[in-house]
């Protein structure tokens, strides 16, 4: 009896270690592609705010990161879509890491909205650092990601973006969108393609 119910318990664990290692394997399989879509889209957006906010002089161009998100968001879909043309199953850990960046999305829109609205100094008395705040939720996201994968090198490079936030608060200005280009391109791009690169030698 005794037996029968450790080699149920082995097994039960067995089973629970198998499941975690197909979600990251999901993990990898799937989530690559998107982190370098979406790391180019800000990457592109970045440099280019940070260029027309240093010719013009003006902050206005920051709009093009809601333009970014719009377009981000419809090729997403379309991947999403083509995802579930090909009936590739869903895994409990890769809906939660989809979730996470998911909310990171949202949080990163409410927070550039939230952060326009204190320029009003007749109503805020300081001003959201829009861009350090955004960079912080992109690193806790790209934290939550590289813990599934176990990824020491991707940690590496979410502490290495302390010190682009350091810079952003420093020096606030048009170099600010430069710093988020350079956090996605961190963040995102070179993570996202080790991702593939890994998934395709499981193949």
């Amino acid at each position: 009896m005794e037996n029968n119910e450790k080699l149920t318990a082995e097994r039960s664990l067995e089973i629970i270690s198998e499941a975690i290692e197909q979600g990251r394997r999901d993990v990898e399989r799937n989530a690559g592609t998107p982190m370098i879509m979406w790391g180019v889209l800000s990457c592109v957006t970045g440099s280019l705010v940070c260029a027309l906010w240093r010719l013009t002089a003006c902050p206005v161009w920051n709009v093009l990161w809601f333009a970014m998100c719009a377009v981000g968001w419809i090729v997403y879909a379309l991947m999403r879509r083509k995802e579930r043309a090909e009936c590739t199953p869903d895994s409990y850990v890769w809906r939660l890491v989809r979730w996470v960046w998911l909310v990171f999305g949202m949080l990163a829109v409410a927070v550039a909205f939230i952060g326009m609205l204190s320029f009003d100094t007749t109503v805020y008395v300081s001003r959201l650092p829009i861009t350090a705040a955004i960079m912080l939720l992109l690193m806790s996201a790209s934290a939550v990601t590289a813990y599934v994968l176990k990824d020491k090198a991707y940690g590496v490079f979410i502490g290495g973006n302390l010190i682009l936030v350091n810079f952003v608060l420093m020096y606030p200005g048009p170099y600010e969108a430069l710093c988020l280009a350079l956090s996605a391109v961190t963040l995102l791009v070179i993570p996202g393609i080790m991702i593939n690169r890994q998934a395709k030698r499981k193949e």
